[in-house]
C-alpha cells in the first residue's frame, strides 16, 4: 500500500506534521462596529418606542391645536417649526445625557438641585410675570429643572446617607433615623415652600412623588403617618383661609372696593376664585366667555368628540378654547381622537412608569431601583394632573403634558429626563450581563434592619 509521500510529485516539498499545523491560518471574523441608530440609541429599546409616539403625537396635535398661534405668526406652519425646534434640542439633550455613567449620577443630582433651588429662589426677583405668577427666567422655567433634581437627591438620601451625612458636622454627630429623615424631608419640603406661591401644582407634583420614593424606600411608616397629618392639616388650615378670603373678595365686590394686596401670596385670589368662583352656578349657566371659559370650552370638546372624534385636524373648538395648545391640547386630543385616542395617549405615560418598574427590578442597587421609578413618576403624576384638568376632575392648574404641549423648557427637561432614564436602564443591562461590577447599595436608608427592596 503506498504512502502518502510516496504518491506525491517530486517537486512538492515534504512538510512535518508540526510545520503543516503552524501554518494553519485561522479565519477570524472582522470586528462588527455598532451601527450610527445603536450608537444613539442607548438604552431600552421600549422606552425609545414610547419617546417615538409621545414625539409623533406631539408634533401632529401641535398642528392641529396651534391655530390661534397662527393668527399672529408669519406663516401657518411656524408655530409648529418652533416646537419641532425645540424637540430637536430636547433630542440633543436626551442623546448626551444618556451616556452618563453609574458614577455620575450622584455628583449631578446634587448640582441640579442646588442649580434648580438657586432658580426658584430668584423666581420672584426676576422672573417674568404671567398671569399674575412668576414662572421663567429668561425663557427657563426652574420649577421643571427642581422636580428633576429632587428625584435624584432624595434617592441618593435614601439610599446612600452616610455620604452626605459625615459632612453637615455637629447635627449629625449623634446619627439616628429621626434627623436622617429630618433632613430628608427639608430637601423636599425647601423647593415645595419657595415654589408654592407661584406653582401650587408643580410643589404637589414634588411632594407626591417624593412620598411614594419615601414609601417604595422604607422609611418608617410613623414618620410618613405623622407628615402626612401635618400636611393633611396644613391644607384644611388653607382651604379655610381660603374660603374667608372667597368671603372678603365678595364683599370687597359689593361694595366696589378693591381687595388688599397679599404680597408674595397675592396669588392666593387666583386660588380661590378657582375653587370658590362658580361654586353655586352649573356650567351651562355660566357665561362662555367669562373667567371660567377655559373649563366650559374643554367640556364642549368633550363632548364634541363623537365615538370615534372628529379625526386629525378637525377640531372645532380649537379657535375657541384658550391655551388649547398647552394647557388644554388633552381637550383637543380628545375631541379629534375620541375616547380611543385619549386612552391610548394615558397608556403611554401608564405604561411607561410600568416598563421602568420593570427594569428597576432587575437591578441589585437600590439607589438605581429608585432613580429609574422616580424618574417616570414625576412625568405619569404631571400627566394625570394634565388630563384631570381638561376631563373637569380637579381645579384648573397650567400643567403642560409632558413631551406634547407646546413648551421649551417643559419639553428639553423632560427630554433630560427620558436621557438619565436611558443612562439608568443601560447601567442596569450591563449589571445583568456583568460588565459593570456594581455594588449593591447596603447603606441603612433610616433604619439598619431594613433591607432595601422594592415591593410589588
Amino acid at each position: 500500500m503506498k504512502t502518502e509521500i510516496e504518491q506525491m510529485s517530486p517537486s512538492e516539498p515534504v512538510q512535518d506534521v508540526k510545520a503543516a499545523e503552524t501554518n494553519i491560518e485561522v479565519k477570524q471574523e472582522p470586528p462588527q462596529h455598532p451601527s450610527l441608530a445603536s450608537s444613539l440609541m442607548r438604552g431600552d429599546r421600549v422606552l425609545w418606542g414610547i419617546y417615538f409616539l409621545l414625539i409623533v403625537i406631539s408634533i401632529v396635535e401641535m398642528f392641529s391645536a396651534s391655530s390661534t398661534l397662527t393668527y399672529k405668526a408669519a406663516s401657518t406652519s411656524d408655530p409648529t417649526f418652533r416646537h419641532i425646534r425645540h424637540i430637536l434640542f430636547g433630542l440633543v439633550v436626551m442623546i448626551v445625557s444618556q451616556n452618563m455613567g453609574r458614577k455620575a449620577f450622584p455628583g449631578w443630582g446634587f448640582l441640579i438641585y442646588i442649580l434648580g433651588m438657586i432658580l426658584v429662589i430668584l423666581l420672584p426677583v426676576l422672573g417674568t410675570d404671567m398671569k399674575g405668577a412668576h414662572r421663567d427666567i429668561l425663557g427657563i422655567q426652574p420649577v421643571e429643572l427642581i422636580k428633576i433634581g429632587t428625584v435624584l437627591l432624595v434617592a441618593m438620601l435614601i439610599t446612600q446617607p452616610d455620604i452626605w451625612y459625615q459632612r453637615l458636622g455637629a447635627f449629625f454627630r449623634h446619627n439616628t433615623p429621626l434627623k436622617r429623615y429630618l433632613l430628608l424631608l427639608f430637601t423636599v419640603a425647601l423647593p415645595c415652600i419657595f415654589m408654592a406661591p407661584q406653582n401650587l401644582s408643580s410643589a404637589i407634583i414634588i411632594g407626591l412623588a417624593s412620598f411614594f420614593l419615601m414609601f417604595l424606600g422604607e422609611v418608617p411608616w410613623r414618620y410618613l403617618w405623622r407628615t402626612l397629618t401635618i400636611v393633611a392639616i396644613v391644607g384644611a388650615l388653607g382651604i379655610a383661609a381660603l374660603y374667608g378670603l372667597h368671603a372678603y373678595t365678595e364683599s370687597c365686590h359689593e361694595q366696589g372696593v378693591k381687595p388688599i394686596n397679599l404680597g408674595l401670596v397675592n396669588r392666593a385670589y387666583t386660588w380661590e376664585n378657582r375653587l370658590f368662583g362658580n361654586e353655586n352656578k352649573p356650567l351651562w349657566e355660566q357665561d362662555v366667555d367669562g373667567d371660567n371659559s377655559q373649563v366650559i370650552h374643554a367640556h364642549m370638546a368633550l363632548a364634541n368628540s363623537y365615538p370615534f372624534g372628529r379625526f386629525i385636524g378637525n377640531s372645532k373648538l380649537r379657535d375657541y378654547l384658550p391655551e388649547a395648545y398647552s394647557d388644554y391640547i388633552y381637550a383637543i386630543i380628545f375631541e379629534e381622537l375620541g375616547w380611543e385616542g385619549a386612552t391610548f395617549v394615558l397608556f403611554l405615560y401608564a405604561f411607561l412608569l410600568w416598563r421602568c418598574y420593570i427594569i428597576a427590578r432587575k437591578s441589585r442597587n437600590f439607589y438605581h431601583r429608585l432613580i429609574m421609578v422616580g424618574l417616570p413618576l414625576i412625568i405619569l403624576i404631571q400627566a394625570l394632573i394634565h388630563i384631570g384638568v381638561c376631563t373637569g376632575a380637579m381645579f384648573v392648574t397650567g400643567q403642560p403634558l409632558p413631551l406634547i404641549s407646546r413648551g421649551g423648557s417643559s419639553i428639553i427637561f423632560t427630554s433630560l429626563s427620558f436621557g438619565l432614564m436611558f443612562a439608568m436602564s443601560r447601567i442596569i443591562e450591563n449589571e445583568g450581563a456583568g460588565e459593570e461590577e456594581t455594588p449593591a447599595a447596603d447603606n441603612t436608608i433610616l433604619n439598619n434592619s431594613q433591607t432595601n427592596e422594592i415591593t410589588s
